[in-house]
Formats: C-alpha cells, structure tokens, sequence
C-alpha cells in the first residue's frame, strides 16, 4: 500500500481544504524548481511514436548512459520505477530479520523493511549532536544485523554524513556480513564530491541508490536505480523485477537528462545561491531555529506551538510538517527551494503568520 506520509500530495491536500490545486505553491516536495530540462521535453514529444513499441527489454542504452554518467560497470545497474521500488526490491532480496535505520530519517526505509516482516532498531540522531552519526553507530553493527541503511544527505534534516565515518560503517558491515544501503538521492545537488560510488567495485555488501526525478524534475515519469557488484545479490533481484518495468519515456527522459551539462550546472549554481538567501532569511526570524542546509531542502523548528503547515495553507503554501518523524514534532517542517518569488513569498507568509 502506498504511504501518505511524504511531500507532494497536492492533490490530496487540494481535495482536503478545498483549494484549486493549480494555485498551491508546493514547498512539500524536493524537485528542482527549474523544471525538467528543456533537451528532456523536446526529446519525449520527438520520441512519441515510441510509445506503441515496448521499451527494450534488457535496457541496455539506458544502463550504458547511466554507467557512463556514474563511471560504473552497467551490469552493476537495478533500475526502477522510482527510487522506491529499487529500495522495495533491494530489501525483498535481502529480506533481513534485522535492520537498522536511522531517527529521524525516510519512512519508507521502515515501510519496506516491515513489509518483508523485518525488526527494525533506530539510530537516534541527536539534535545537540546537529543530527549527525557519531562513532558509537558502530557499536550497532554486529553478526546479528542484516541490513543498514542510510540516507545521505539525511532528509529531512539535511546533514551529510563524510565518507571518513561512512567507510568505517561500510568496513565493519563487511566484516559482519551485514548489508549497507546508502541511498544518495539528494547528493546531486552537492558539489562537493561525497558519493560512495567508488567503493561498489570493492565491496560486495554496499548498495547505493540514486533517483533521478529530483534533481531533473521527472517526479511523474519515476525512474530510479541501484548500484551494486554483488553477482548473486543481482541475479536474486533480477528475479523479482519485472519484465519492462521502465516506460519509454523514463528511458528517454533519463538518457537526455544525464548528457545535458548546461541544465546540471545551472542547478547547481541555482541552488547554491537561492538555499543561502532562504536560509539567510529564515536566520531572521526569531520564532525559529533553522538548520544550516546541504541540498536544496531545510529543516527549521518554531519555537512555540503552531501549526505552520495549515496556517501556510490559507496562503495556498504548502510545507512538510516532520511531525511524523521518528525523533521529531509537531514543531518541527521541512521546506524545498523553489524559485526566488516564491522564496520570497513563503518568508514573507512565514514572518506574518508567527509574529501575530
């Protein structure tokens, strides 16, 4: 069954309150605010015809221009329908008895881990530690763990976790056979180079997972893949996914997008520049305490009770409340970057809503 618990359930939330879906601004969901590319458009309208053959059964261009774009082995390559049926397939070929997540982080690492019936034991992330993993997580590994999983950067909180720490964890996972899962979603929209790609090759028990409709804004499309050099892992997941399980139009969208270097740049430069001035400007706000970001979400915390997201709403803006969070509240909500005006509009409704 599919979670309700994540950012951009606009429609739902349009049906909820009565609000023309058209006029919502959604800071709920993390897309790239410049839209998908242009290159990406041009080549699905071209690539219509296309829709009345399947797609290539063993996608090979699609895993080679992932493979060129990663600098990996394309055979290492599990695609899918989202990053989420990656995740969702990657732990029904593991099916691990015991797993552990961090708090606060993701939910559906927990929803696919108990779908499999798996026992999961939280990390807790401390907020006076600035949410971030120390050492002792690696006092959690150990010969009775199946699974680790780790979200880098951590959403919601943003913070990013250094490779020195992660090789640590991905060290001692190894030597207790325990399955780390790094799931790298967000760390496109990081210039600073922090993948742990460059460990798959060497190390069998490490997983990474990318979802490509973020950062190139292809939500609707869904398209995602994992990364993995385990031979025998691979050929038992290969026999879960289904045949064609990718459109046409994801293949399409993901080979365009991946080769075009002028959209990727101008992310980036874009990012840097607006996530500093809404962080600037939330640090403004007295009633809140806003954690420095990475990617192009930030995570603030009111310091009384309020409920923002619904105050936000009679604005037609929408946010993430973390209240379901484990390790968060009621108090605490994510926000994505969006576009300078709409920026601007939300610092503008979030003063005015909390110095009433």
């Amino acid at each position: 069954m599919a979670s309700f618990g994540h950012g951009g359930n606009i429609k739902e939330i349009s049906r909820q309150n009565g609000i023309d879906y058209n006029n919502i601004i959604d800071f709920s969901a993390n897309i790239n605010p410049l839209g998908m590319p242009v290159s990406v458009k041009s080549a699905i309208i071209e690539g219509l015809q296309q829709i009345e053959k399947y797609p290539d059964i063993t996608y090979f261009e699609l895993k080679n221009a992932i493979a060129d774009f990663e600098n990996i082995n394309k055979d290492n390559i599990i695609l899918g329908n989202g990053a989420a049926e990656v995740l969702f397939n990657i732990v029904r070929g593991i099916n691990p008895k015991n797993s552990l997540i961090l708090a606060p982080t993701f939910s559906e690492y927990e929803e696919a881990i108990t779908s499999v019936s798996g026992s999961i034991t939280s990390y807790v992330l401390k907020e006076e530690k600035n949410f971030e993993i120390q050492e002792d997580i690696l006092n959690y590994i150990n010969e009775d763990l199946n699974l680790i999983c780790i979200c880098n950067p951590n959403n919601p909180t943003g913070v990013v976790t250094s490779k020195e720490i992660l090789e640590k964890i991905l060290i001692k996972s190894k030597s207790n056979d325990v399955m780390l899962l790094i799931d790298e979603s967000f760390l496109d929209f990081i210039e600073e180079d922090l993948s742990m790609m460059e460990y798959v090759k060497d190390y069998k028990n490490l997983i990474i997972i990318k979802s490509l409709t973020k950062f190139f804004a292809l939500p609707g499309i869904r398209i995602g893949y994992g990364i993995c050099s385990d031979e025998t892992f691979l050929e038992k997941i290969n026999k879960i996914i289904p045949a064609w399980n990718i459109n046409i139009f994801a293949e399409i969208a993901t080979k365009e997008s991946l080769k075009d270097e002028n959209y990727i740049k101008t992310t980036l430069e874009f990012i840097r520049n607006e996530k500093q001035y809404v962080y600037n400007e939330l640090k403004k706000i007295k009633q809140i305490k806003v954690y420095k970001p990475s990617a192009n979400f930030i995570l603030l915390r009111t310091k009384d009770k309020v409920d923002l997201k619904q105050n936000l709403l009679q604005n037609n803006i929408l946010i993430r409340s973390c209240s379901n969070y484990e390790g968060l509240n009621e108090n605490y909500y994510r926000i994505a970057i969006r576009s300078r005006d709409e920026n601007a509009k939300l610092i503008k409704y979030i003063k005015k809503n909390l110095q009433k």
